[in-house]
């Protein structure tokens, strides 16, 4: 098996593989350089299968690390990302072994993070429902959802009052602030609180 072309893949630190005329694999420039590829030299197949494999790794964590560099995941997100990249399981296990013992990937600072960037909008039983489906455990999301956010009182009086403002303060009104702060996830007892304090004359 002779390699015949390396293409750069535009100005990133991947290229393209070219083994016999025929595209074979993508892999970082380190790879090919750590292993020593040229063009024109014949290798066998269990040799580049081989760097391809351990290539693969190294591409799949250097494909998380970019990723989590611009948006917050959780690890269910980034395996689904990768898997979504085309990398194979043992890449994707690889790839987030390494990114949790460099602690670029944890459930917990994500739970954290998210709750505090939503508390002021979105209520406990939004917030839940929108971390479960992100693979969170609900036990972690317990833990932080009751030492971070005790009540939500304050929020739900920012939010209504700012929904009743200038309006006529009647029983339809009432009925669609309710709706309102409920589609947002709050609790019940809390929403009635306000409500009642806000229409108590």
């Amino acid at each position: 098996m002779v390699i015949t072309e390396f293409k750069r893949v535009g100005k990133s630190n991947k290229i393209k593989i070219y083994v016999d005329g025929k595209y074979y694999a993508t892999l970082l420039d380190e790879t090919v350089v750590s292993n020593n590829l040229k063009l024109n030299v014949e290798y066998s197949e269990k040799f580049l299968n081989d760097v391809v494999d351990s290539g693969q790794n190294l591409l799949a964590l250097d494909t998380g690390l970019k990723i989590l560099s611009l948006f917050l995941k959780t690890e269910l997100e980034l395996r689904n990302y990768l898997k979504g990249k085309g990398f194979n399981n043992n890449a994707i296990e690889f790839a987030v072994s390494k990114l949790k013992g460099y602690n670029y990937l944890n459930d917990e600072h994500y739970v954290q993070n998210y709750i505090e960037t939503r508390r002021h909008k979105k209520g406990k039983k939004a917030i839940k429902y929108e971390l479960k489906l992100k693979g969170v455990s609900e036990e972690l999301i317990e833990k932080y959802l009751e030492n971070l956010i005790e009540n939500q009182i304050n929020e739900i009086e920012v939010i209504a009052n700012k929904f009743v403002k200038n309006k006529d303060k009647n029983a339809k009104l009432k009925e669609k602030l309710f709706r309102h702060l409920t589609a947002k996830g709050f609790d019940f007892e809390e929403i009635n609180m306000v409500i009642k304090e806000i229409f108590k004359n």
